[in-house]
């Protein structure tokens, strides 16, 4: 998504866009088909650019759909994100020789190129650990049943065999 600066006038400019899965190139996870992560919809971009001086000013969002596996019961859960952006752009020459080690978001000449920042917000908003509600119960971890939906009849309290010994050891 590139934009010459000098196009952008006062009023700013309005980018509303639609992106096919494979414009994601930084995160693979969603392109592979892994059944843990996948998404489910394009990417609607909904942004807009004002330029005061030779600064530009990105804000609006990106909103997409993906399906997860909760991590706790192992059911398919479909969330909805909906990612901010929000960035300010400055001319590479405008920046302080005392700023250079300072990470900047900059531009060369008089074009500006938003992709890469919009996909990393996009990959930022990926959520680590999915869980279909927040009081999940998860699965046994003796038999493996879905607490959930049913109750087992496993041992509230399993104490590992090898470590049985040290239940009755008195300090």
């Amino acid at each position: 998504m590139k934009v010459r600066v000098s196009d952008i006038k006062e009023s700013g400019v309005h980018i509303e866009t639609s992106e096919n899965p494979e414009w994601l190139v930084n995160v693979p996870e969603l392109l592979t088909g892994d059944k843990n992560l996948q998404l489910t919809s394009r990417f609607d971009i909904d942004i807009q650019l004002n330029k005061v001086l030779k600064e530009v000013t990105v804000s609006g969002n990106v909103q997409f759909s993906i399906e997860a596996t909760c991590s706790r019961c192992l059911k398919a859960v479909k969330l909805d994100l909906k990612p901010e952006v929000n960035l300010v752009i400055t001319p590479r020459e405008s920046v302080e020789d005392k700023d250079k080690n300072i990470n900047h978001e900059t531009y060369i000449g008089d074009e500006v190129d938003i992709s890469g920042y919009i996909r990393e917000q996009i990959a930022m908003s990926l959520p680590l650990k999915v869980v279909c509600t927040e009081n999940c119960k998860g699965l046994c971890s003796n038999c493996g049943l879905n607490l959930n939906t049913e109750q087992c009849d496993c041992e509230s309290e399993w104490v590992d065999p090898r470590l049985s010994v040290l239940k009755n050891f008195k300090i």
